[in-house]
């Protein structure tokens, strides 16, 4: 790739090509999506110019990939799996996403909204670790919810109405 000979459509993606691309301000603020935005004075420092490299042909083939892809949601109604969706209360994800993935999937037997919590979950911020974990270890040892089922489907448009 650096000579100009592989094309990224290759799959042959090296981190190198775009190696420190970004600023400091830029790696904060990819940083602080992942967090609530009142905890912007206590986001722990991840991503330093010293320690960060970034791939744009990676980043873009990754793009290219998600707009191309076509939602897996409809094929979640064949799924026997039993499953549970964490949602948080702060993420930089659409809540579309989520609450579709929620219809379509009747094997999802439980919903837990995570409030002050942004998208990375285990933030070491407060009590999240903890929570993300008591969370994740009730439902696989099929004990009651710490939180409350919610959303459920018929939920929905509520929870996408009040922008939860």
């Amino acid at each position: 790739m650096r000579l100009g000979l592989l094309t990224p459509d290759t799959g042959l993606i090296g981190q190198a090509e775009g190696d420190n691309a970004f600023t400091a301000a830029d790696l904060g603020s990819d940083t602080a999506s992942a967090y609530c935005a009142r905890d912007a004075h206590r986001i722990p420092s991840e991503d330093t110019a010293q320690n960060f490299s970034f791939s744009p042909a990676a980043s873009l083939r990754v793009q290219q990939t998600v707009k191309a892809s076509p939602s897996i949601a409809p094929l979640l109604r064949r799924s026997r799996t039993p499953a549970m969706l964490m949602i948080a209360e702060c993420s930089s994800q659409v809540r579309q996403w989520a609450t579709a993935v929620l219809a379509d999937d009747p094997a999802i037997q439980r919903t837990q909204y995570m409030p002050g919590v942004g998208h990375h979950m285990w933030n070491g911020l407060d009590d999240n670790n903890h929570r993300a974990a008591a969370v994740i270890t009730a439902f696989l040892q099929d004990e009651p919810a710490p939180l409350p089922n919610h959303p459920t489907r018929d939920e929905i448009p509520t929870f996408l109405r009040d922008h939860k």
